[in-house]
């Protein structure tokens, strides 16, 4: 399995995570690697993987053209500029760190065991099961809130 693929891979179990479907892009011919949406289906991405974005600004220029309108282009790169997050936000597509995708993937998760934890915990009380929820974020919005970081950050 090359880099590439393995990075790709890497992307869609974040989002296989927290409940989205992931369609892999077929063939050559698309400009994201793979789509993804909510079981609602009110939330969509297309996500291009890649591990600079200094190699690809063109296509994610024709990327964004070309994207379906309920559809939001999600950029995921090892790692980014600030200027790179500045002209992403500038041209409205999302750009993010496979590292913060991680970071906050990891965090929900231990939200999510934590829940079940006190779920099955018989020495805490309903009271106090509820407050920690209430304070706790709902993992079900993990991906939105990382792709609308102004929401989490």
């Amino acid at each position: 399995m090359t880099n590439l693929r393995k990075f790709i891979t890497t992307c869609t179990l974040t989002f296989k995570a927290f409940d989205f479907d992931v369609t892999m892009s077929e063939g050559k011919s698309s400009l994201w690697n793979f789509t993804t949406s909510n079981s609602s289906n009110d939330k969509k991405y297309a996500v291009f993987c890649t591990s600079k974005v200094s190699k690809v600004r063109g296509l994610i220029k024709v990327a964004i053209k070309k994207l379906p309108k309920d559809h939001r282009l999600v950029v995921i790169t090892e790692s980014h500029t600030p200027e790179e997050l500045e002209q992403a936000n500038e041209q409205n597509f999302c750009l993010v760190s496979l590292e913060t995708l991680n970071k906050y993937g990891q965090e929900m998760l231990d939200i999510r065991e934590k829940e079940s934890i006190n779920g099955a915990a018989g020495d805490l009380t309903d009271k106090e099961i509820r407050e920690e929820l209430e304070n706790t974020p709902d993992p079900s919005d993990f991906i939105d809130k990382v792709i609308n970081k102004d929401k989490l950050f």
